[in-house]
């Protein structure tokens, strides 16, 4: 965040009663639950999400294929405003957190051309007592000591527990998106652990 930044009150991040729909946002972005990322707000149907969901229920981001524009993604993550700021070209920046992943259900398209969908939450990994590799937990860190944007985002960052630390490295890694799809099944951490050390390591 730029400190020049025009900074807004923060949220209450208590987090109210879940409708049955809400707004998606199709994105080219990976995020998992506890993962951030910082959006650009400007187009006026977003503007108008953005002020419903700041009252707590929050929106989903759908990851949207480059390669397929106009296809909706059968899934997504449902996230919450954590923080807001306006930038120095005046334009609406929101902090946004992962809550669950979801599966859309009867996507609809309003007159303003913003999407809403019914949801039903998915299952994520389960705790595991897995290890992560020094070399991948490192990385991380480095990735965090280099990038300031990073760092503001995650303000205490959990490095000692490894499904932390996996998933904010497989939403980082420039990794196609179809293949990240791949490890949000319930099963698939302890695949994504060598998979991510591969692509580290290069061995």
């Amino acid at each position: 965040m730029p400190k020049s930044a025009k900074k807004i009150q923060p949220l209450d991040n208590t987090e109210s009663e879940v409708p049955d729909r809400l707004p998606v946002f199709p994105l080219p972005l990976f995020i998992l639950p506890n993962g951030r990322q910082r959006l650009r707000i400007f187009e006026q149907k977003y503007l108008k999400m953005v002020s419903s969901a700041s009252q707590g229920s929050g929106f989903i981001i759908a990851p949207q294929d480059a390669a397929k524009p106009k296809t909706l993604s059968s899934w997504g993550t449902r996230v919450t405003i954590v923080d807001f700021n306006i930038s120095d070209d005046n334009i609406l920046e929101i902090d946004v957190e992962g809550v669950q992943l979801v599966k859309l259900k009867d996507a609809m398209r309003q007159q303003d051309t913003l999407i809403t969908s019914c949801f039903q939450n998915l299952p994520h990994w389960p705790e595991l007592n897995a290890k992560t590799p020094n070399i991948m937990t490192s990385f991380l860190v480095q990735l965090f000591r280099e990038n300031e944007s990073i760092r503001t985002l995650y303000p205490a960052p959990d490095f000692e527990n490894s499904q932390w630390t996996c998933a904010r490295l497989l939403e980082m890694l420039p990794i196609p998106l179809e293949k990240k799809a791949e490890f949000t099944k319930p099963a698939s951490f302890p695949s994504l652990v060598p998979f991510l050390n591969q692509i580290i390591t290069g061995q």
